[in-house]
């Protein structure tokens, strides 16, 4: 009797697991409307995704593109690859201050395999877009890009200052210190 549970209980943990794999698949993504800040998110993080580097580039704003070359841009990618892979990526709000629009997303990434040794995390990303010739462009390194350029070594460090030779000043001695023995205690007179 107790095989029969068993069995029985681990066939319907694995039709949970197969169809919940079959669903994830699946389903697909929502598309966002076009022209929208949120939908540039989305058109740059597929092309982040699928490694195209030239797309991603060219929603850059030209002040970060005038600062970053393609090729800086496209080396830093690799420093940064876990974060599109393995990830779901939900709009939470779209947000405008001052002619910049922020778009806020959370991230879920997903770790570990098996049914019982997976587990996710997430975090929030901020986006901030102005439009330039009617099209929504980073004015900051968007996620998973942080910077430009691959990851430099830090600047070596400063040699010391190298004196010219010459006389050197003599040292100065110093004094020890003196030692005063210590005082008998003084007797006191006696109470009356």
């Amino acid at each position: 009797m107790t095989k029969v549970w068993l069995i029985g209980g681990g066939a319907f943990l694995g039709i949970l697991l197969i169809a919940s794999v079959v669903l994830a698949l699946t389903q697909k993504e929502d598309l966002l409307p076009l022209g929208t800040p949120a939908a540039a998110v989305q058109d740059f993080l597929k092309a982040t995704e699928s490694d195209d580097y030239q797309v991603s580039y060219d929603f850059l704003s030209e002040e970060l593109k005038a600062a970053c070359t393609l090729e800086d841009f496209a080396g830093q990618r690799r420093f940064d690859r876990r974060g599109t892979e393995d990830s779901r990526v939900t709009l939470e709000k779209t947000s405008t201050v001052n002619g910049v629009t922020f778009v806020d997303v959370r991230v879920t990434q997903f770790y570990g395999t098996g049914p019982f040794g997976s587990s996710e995390s997430y975090h929030q990303q901020r986006y901030s877009l102005r439009q330039e010739d009617g099209l929504w462009k980073f004015s900051a390194y968007p996620w998973p890009y942080h910077n430009c350029g691959p990851l430099r070594p830090a600047p070596p460090p400063v040699s010391p200052v190298v004196e010219e030779p010459g006389p050197r000043p003599a040292p100065v001695p110093t004094p020890a210190p003196l030692r005063v023995p210590p005082s008998e205690p003084t007797a006191r007179p006696a109470a009356p």
